[in-house]
């Protein structure tokens, strides 16, 4: 073998290694979770009251957050992704009380309060902080509808088997980031579908639980979502083999079970995983 030919090869050996390496640093973090099963879809809407001519207003501000970008950079500041799949367009509809244009209406007072319902202890969409404020993914969107539609905002937490009663009540004006199948048709308006997200059965990665099946007599955990609660009792294999689901009344709490492996699994919102990992 040649000295030249013997220089191409090393040269060609240490791109190679030098490639590997770049692509090592470029490859995403492994999730802590892994996937096992996909048991449905859950949508995250707005819902109001039956009727209520103030669904044409949000959902156009819903529809010019969405076109301007607004709804994608919260999405992506919370999940690292733009989970976002209401489409709006531009330009809209003139908005009540967005078109203060002039120094004199800048300072104008807030034309209207919206309030807004929100589920608690629901991490991304809107939790409690320690000093007792409210944050979460529905609180910006929410604080944002606010901004476009220079009305004051302010929230109400809520949960779903509770809409109903709360907008019926005037207790709030419209609920945020619910699943349009826990309220009925004949009582509820319901509103633009802004995000969806699949309900699934995750195992930690470094489990051996690689599929459904693998989870003979074992208990599954989930938190108290209606709408992970009625996937979960609907699946044929979860019944056939998961040893029963352990209901938590936090994320917290339903976390820690699997870490303990207290649970073999966990049902959620595949968005809760995208948030935790």
């Amino acid at each position: 073998m040649t000295r030249t030919h013997s220089n191409r090869i090393c040269a060609l050996l240490l791109a190679l290694a030098l490639l590997a390496g770049l692509c090592g640093c470029g490859r995403a973090e492994v999730s802590k979770y892994k996937i096992l099963s996909v048991l449905g879809t859950k949508r995250y809407s707005v819902i109001y009251r039956k009727d209520d001519r103030l669904a044409e207003t949000v959902d156009t501000a819903m529809e010019t957050l969405a076109a301007n970008g607004t709804l994608s950079a919260i999405s992506t500041r919370w999940l690292n992704r733009n989970a976002i799949t209401l489409e709006g367009s531009l330009p809209t509809p003139a908005l009540p009380g967005a078109d203060a244009e002039t120094e004199e209406d800048a300072d104008a007072a807030p034309a209207r309060t919206l309030i807004v319902g929100v589920e608690q202890n629901f991490a991304p969409m809107a939790y409690y902080e320690q000093d007792g404020g409210l944050r979460g993914m529905s609180i910006e969107i929410a604080d944002a509808l606010g901004a476009l539609l220079n009305w004051e905002v302010r929230y109400q937490p809520i949960s779903p088997a509770d809409i109903e009663t709360q907008l019926a009540s005037g207790n709030v004006d419209c609920a945020l980031g619910f699943d349009p199948g826990e309220v009925s048709a004949s009582k509820c308006t319901v509103g633009v579908t802004y995000m969806e997200s699949d309900v699934v059965v995750a195992a930690l990665t470094n489990s051996s639980y690689g599929r459904v099946k693998d989870l003979r007599g074992m208990s599954i955990g989930t938190i108290d979502d209606p709408v992970v609660i009625r996937y979960v009792r609907a699946d044929e294999q979860l019944a056939r083999y998961a040893g029963g689901a352990t209901v938590y009344v936090s994320l917290q709490r339903c976390m820690t079970s699997l870490e303990n492996d207290w649970c073999a699994a966990v049902a959620m919102d595949r968005i809760m995983l995208e948030y935790l990992k």
